[in-house]
């Protein structure tokens, strides 16, 4: 006799296109569930609005609740309307973020008292949390005083089905890539600095954020003529940009953050089959090894980082075995599906536990 598949209510902070969201609605139903969706296809406040009428109307349909990203504000008003398992993706502190990343907010303000206060509601709310390292969960852990039980590791993932190879580097050039926020987390600073000593290399930043133009500015001081500046692009259109280039880079940041959190952009790189830098963390270390699949170097370390791309740049069987086992890690560990299965597994888990 074949099971029922688990019915799940997917009620998510971040709208319908956002990759998170994306990469856990296709992998849940890959994995077989049946899910009943309340996302919106706005990046608006009517996302909340919209979700919430959603939620009211699917929730007696399904086995359990999975609450997702920046759903801290929503946890509380879920909780009150169902008894039934909610499963909460936090994905990352939204105090660490705006307080100490993107710096909208005081750290020992009123709004970060606000903030730290919903956070660590929604998690004592939930039945469940997920993190995408356990680094990420010890810092809950201490943060909140929470207990470790509540916490389960989940990868983030990309959406593979965009992240193909387009084209193949040039032959004539050698060529790095970085895509994100200019913000402390991605250590961007590091990474023109690193340009600086290597002015035979050519660099590539795509993105936006707070501190582009003191990057325009310090590239511009330095006199460097190897680093174009590209403006947001597309999710869609990033696979072109990375498929040309020889290596992609991770995070360089020196914030607590940066050694919490494995980026999307590693996930995407790993799945386009590219190899990448990324800073030596204890939670990049929870997924992969280095020389292996990634290679490591250090945290705020120009010269480190630009050692890593010579190192590389001069062994090109090296950068094909990195991009090579890094795609065969992301199919074992990251994908979609694989997530999915991960995630239906624990909420079975929880239905079996008595009320």
């Amino acid at each position: 006799m074949t099971a029922k598949p688990l019915t799940i209510c997917y009620f998510p902070g971040r709208e319908s296109s956002y990759v998170r969201t994306r990469v856990l609605k296709r992998g849940l139903k890959e994995a077989g569930a049946i899910v009943y969706d309340c996302s919106y296809d706005k990046k608006s406040v009517f996302r909340y609005i919209v979700g919430f009428f959603r939620f009211l109307k699917y929730k007696h349909k399904c086995d359990i609740i999975l609450v997702g990203f920046l759903g801290q504000f929503l946890i509380p008003f879920v909780r009150l309307f169902t008894r039934k398992k909610i499963i909460f993706e936090a994905f990352l502190s939204t105090y660490q973020t705006l307080a100490f990343d993107r710096k909208s907010i005081k750290p020992e303000g009123i709004q970060a008292s606000i903030v730290r206060y919903m956070e660590k509601l929604s998690c004592q709310l939930s039945d469940m949390v997920l993190l995408d390292t356990h680094e990420h969960i010890n810092y809950f852990i201490k943060e909140y005083s929470l207990d470790k039980r509540k916490f389960h590791r989940s990868f983030l993932g990309c959406d593979d089905t965009i992240m193909k190879q387009t084209a193949t580097p040039k032959e004539d050039a050698f060529l790095i890539h970085f895509h994100g926020e200019y913000q402390a987390l991605h250590g961007t600073k590091y990474i023109i600095e690193a340009a600086q000593l290597l002015p035979d290399i050519k660099f590539q930043m795509v993105g936006g954020g707070r501190e582009l133009e003191e990057r325009k500015k310090q590239a511009h001081d330095l006199g460097l003529k190897n680093i174009t500046f590209i403006p947001p692009v597309a999710f869609f259109e990033i696979p072109q940009y990375m498929s040309k280039a020889n290596i992609c880079l991770g995070l360089f940041g020196e914030t607590e953050k940066t050694q919490l959190v494995i980026p999307f952009k590693v996930y995407e790189t790993l799945a386009l089959g590219k190899p990448i830098i990324t800073a030596n963390t204890p939670s990049i270390k929870e997924l992969v090894t280095h020389k292996e699949n990634i290679y490591l170097c250090d945290c705020a370390n120009p010269k480190s980082l630009a050692e890593a791309i010579t190192d590389l740049k001069n062994d090109p069987l090296l950068r094909e075995k990195i991009a090579k086992n890094g795609r065969k890690i992301y199919e074992e560990q990251c994908s979609p599906k694989i997530i999915g299965e991960d995630i239906i597994q624990l909420a079975n888990k929880l239905l079996e536990e008595k009320h």
